[in-house]
Formats: structure tokens, sequence, C-alpha cells
């Protein structure tokens, strides 16, 4: 496939993709980066932690509730990792999609946090990831898309060293 600049698939631009691959091809260096955050107490159990330019409110109910739990964050950012692993991963293997919808929730036992005795590891013990799919392509395409993206994605590998991830995967409104 022709890597030209302009052309877009999913939203992603090839030509500068197809750069930055080249890139860390010819330095993997190039492909390692450090990821930031900081974080401040704003009172109660709210803090404000700053990514880049972003500012991210997180809360817990139990204080003031005016933002997500930071567990729910974690989840949150593994649907985001899937969403671009399944756009970029499309648009390398040219597969249009029409839709990528991720739903995520995780099971975590508070006993500890709470500061009362127990063997339980406080984690996300089991997380479960709903992926639907819709496009064109056929269900093997698709399936084959999914699999690429679960074992390349970061935030995916790093809660699967950790925690059990069960997938429900919806191609075209089949699941396989």
């Amino acid at each position: 496939m022709d890597f030209n600049s302009g052309v877009l698939v999913n939203g992603i631009d090839l030509g500068f993709i197809n750069k930055m691959i080249d890139r860390v091809k010819e330095n993997p260096e190039k492909g390692q980066r450090t990821y930031k955050a900081s974080s401040v107490w704003l009172g109660s159990t709210k803090s404000e932690s700053t990514i880049r330019d972003f500012k991210v409110i997180m809360d817990e109910p139990f204080g003031t509730n005016e933002g997500p739990q930071p567990g729910e964050m974690i989840l949150a950012a593994l649907g985001a990792c899937l969403v671009v692993g399944y756009t970029f991963d499309g648009a390398l293997h040219n597969i249009e999609l029409k839709k990528v919808a991720i739903e995520v929730e995780g099971d975590v036992v508070s006993t500890k946090f709470f500061q009362i005795p127990s063997e339980i590891i406080p984690n996300l013990s089991t997380i479960r990831v709903k992926v639907d799919i819709e496009s064109d392509a056929g269900l093997d395409v698709l399936g084959e898309m999914h699999k690429r993206v679960t074992s390349i994605s970061p935030v995916c590998a790093t809660l699967g060293n950790t925690s059990n991830l069960e997938f429900n995967l919806t191609l075209n409104g089949t699941t396989p």
C-alpha cells in the first residue's frame, strides 16, 4: 500500500505514521518514551492530575465525588488505548472502521484499602472488556486485527500482567 501523506484511513494520516515507523525501524530508541504525570491534593479525596497540558480531576464517592476514581481512570485508559490500537491497526491494514465502542469494568476488593486485615491484594483482579467493532471487513480480518491490537496495546500488556483480562468481542454484530 502506498503511504502518501494526506491519505487518511480512520482519520489517521498514513504518510505521517509511515514516517514514524521508518524512524523507529532505523533507530529503535526513537520508539521509547517516558510518560509523566503529576498530581496534587485539592482537599478531601479530590486531586488534580496534570498530563502534558491536560488537567484531570479525580475523586472518590466518599469524598467530594467531583471526578472519577483513580481506578476508573485505569479502566478508561485501557478502553482509550484499545480504541487507538484498533484505529491505528485498521489504518495500517487498510481496514476502514465504522464503529469502535469499548466498555470496561473491573473487580476490586477494598478491604485492605480500608485498613482491615486481609490477604486479598487490593488490585483490579479481573477486568472485563466489551469490544464492539463494525466494518465492511470480514470477521476473519477483524478477528486478526483484534489479536494484533490486544497483543501490542501497552495498557493491555501492563494490566494483563497484573490482572485477568476477559474480552467479549462483537464484530459486525456477531460474537465470534
